[in-house]
C-alpha cells in the first residue's frame, strides 16, 4: 500500500563475551547493506580494544563505526547521525548507564520504521544481567541468543568469569577486557562471587 509506514524493528544479539555477537552484527549489518539500505553503525568510545574507528570481532572482521561516550551526548550523538540512514547498529549496548535509557531511544527508532541491530552481553562477570540487557530484551521484536564454549569443560557457555592469571576475580560491573581477563563458562563451571568466598 502506497504511504504506508515502513515497519521498524529492534533485534538484539545478546550471549557471554566470545559468542560471536559482534560478528553476527557485522554479518546482519552486511546483509542490510547489500539489500540497498543506509547504515549507520556506533560504539562506545570506552570500548577501544582493537580500533577507535571501527567495530572488530575477536577474529579480527571489522566495520567501519562512529564512535561515541556512553552518556548524554553519545546518545544525542546517536539520535543526530541517525536520522538519515534505514538501519541503526548499537554495538556493547551494556556499557551505558541504565539512567540513561539507550533501549528506549533504540524502541523509539524502531518505532519510527528503522531497523536497529543491538549487541550487547547477557549478564556481567557476576552472573547478573545488566539493566540494559533486560530493557533491551523486553522490548526486543526478535533476539539472537548466542551460546560461547565453556574453557574448562568444552559444554555451551552462558556466562563470562572475569579472571586473573586463571583465578577467578570480582570488581566493578564494568570493565573493558579480552581473553586476558575473561573467559566464557558454563553455568556448572561458573563461580558466582558468593560461592568464591565459600572456596570452592
Amino acid at each position: 500500500m502506497r504511504g504506508k509506514k515502513k515497519q521498524g524493528k529492534l533485534i538484539a544479539i545478546t550471549g557471554p563475551m566470545f559468542a560471536g555477537k559482534t560478528s553476527k552484527m557485522i554479518q546482519l549489518l552486511d546483509r542490510e547493506k547489500y539489500s540497498g539500505n543506509s547504515v549507520r553503525l556506533f560504539k562506545p568510545k570506552i570500548d577501544n580494544r582493537y580500533s577507535k574507528t571501527s567495530v572488530v570481532t575477536h577474529k579480527g572482521e571489522k566495520l567501519p563505526a562512529m564512535t561515541v561516550t556512553v552518556d548524554a551526548n553519545g546518545i544525542d550523538a546517536i539520535i543526530k547521525n541517525s536520522a538519515d540512514c534505514d538501519v541503526v547498529g548499537i554495538d556493547e549496548a551494556q556499557f551505558w548507564p541504565p539512567e540513561l535509557n539507550l533501549a528506549n531511544t533504540l524502541n523509539d527508532f524502531a518505532n519510527s520504521g528503522k531497523t536497529v541491530y543491538v549487541s550487547i552481553l547477557n549478564k556481567d562477570h557476576t552472573g547478573k544481567p545488566f539493566n540494559n540487557t533486560l530493557e533491551v530484551l523486553a522490548l526486543a521484536d526478535s533476539i539472537h541468543s548466542l551460546t560461547s564454549i565453556c574453557l574448562k569443560c568444552g559444554e555451551d557457555a552462558t556466562f563470562t568469569q572475569r579472571i586473573s592469571k586463571g583465578k577467578e576475580i570480582f570488581g566493578s560491573q564494568i570493565q573493558v577486557g579480552g581473553t586476558e581477563s575473561y573467559e566464557p563458562r558454563c553455568r556448572k563451571c561458573f563461580v558466582a562471587k558468593s560461592r568464591s568466598a565459600k572456596g570452592r
